[in-house]
């Protein structure tokens, strides 16, 4: 040892300490690539779970609408059915009112009639009494068979109360009478159970 040197002049001096400070990052911890990865698959799930969840609101939003129609369609049905018996009564009036003239209640009755007629066609809603037509169970009541000159089997051959259709819905079948085979000049009528509602075959 030279002279004036200090004993521990040629130790390594560790300004942090007596012992090396270990890795802070340490050999498992994540390298920005990986956290990277990792939050870019976070990103993906959030977004499919967005997607997902903006579909099923835009399902229920339709499912809601859908709904709401229908409602108002069975309201608007119902209102209808309710109203055809003052229909039938219109319909009656106008039949038995005296001629019109000007300034007479029968022409305000006839006018209102007209009216009516109007409101029904703009709800697409018919009325079903067309003799002759065949007979259709689901838009027509079969009240009586007859004999009746002039009408193929299954004809209607007259029709004793309207009925209605609103659109391919049927508020109310009319109610008629349908001609069977064998018609003769006099003509006879079979009435039918009041439970019937499909035509039967022939046969006294």
């Amino acid at each position: 040892m030279a002279d004036g040197e200090r004993p521990d002049a040629q130790q390594p001096i560790n300004q942090a300490g007596s012992e090396q400070a270990p890795d802070a990052a340490g050999p498992e911890a994540e390298s920005p690539l990986d956290e990277v990865e990792s939050l870019r698959g976070k990103v993906d799930a959030y977004l499919d779970l967005a997607q997902r969840t903006q579909a099923d609101f835009a399902n229920y939003k339709k499912r809601i609408a859908r709904e709401r129609e229908q409602d108002a369609e069975i309201a608007r049905v119902n209102l209808t059915r309710s109203l055809l018996s003052v229909f039938d009564d219109f319909d009656r009036a106008v039949s038995v009112a005296p001629p019109a003239t000007e300034g007479t209640w029968a022409n305000g009755v006839l006018l209102i009639h007209r009216k009516l007629q109007q409101w029904l066609e703009a709800q697409q809603i018919k009325r079903v009494e067309q003799v002759g037509e065949q007979f259709d169970p689901a838009r027509h009541e079969a009240v009586a068979y007859e004999e009746r000159p002039g009408f193929a089997e299954g004809q209607v051959a007259s029709v004793l109360q309207a009925g209605y259709t609103m659109g391919d819905r049927v508020l109310r079948p009319a109610q008629v009478t349908v001609a069977r085979g064998g018609a003769t000049a006099t003509g006879t009528t079979t009435q039918l159970d009041e439970h019937t509602s499909t035509l039967h075959g022939g046969g006294d």
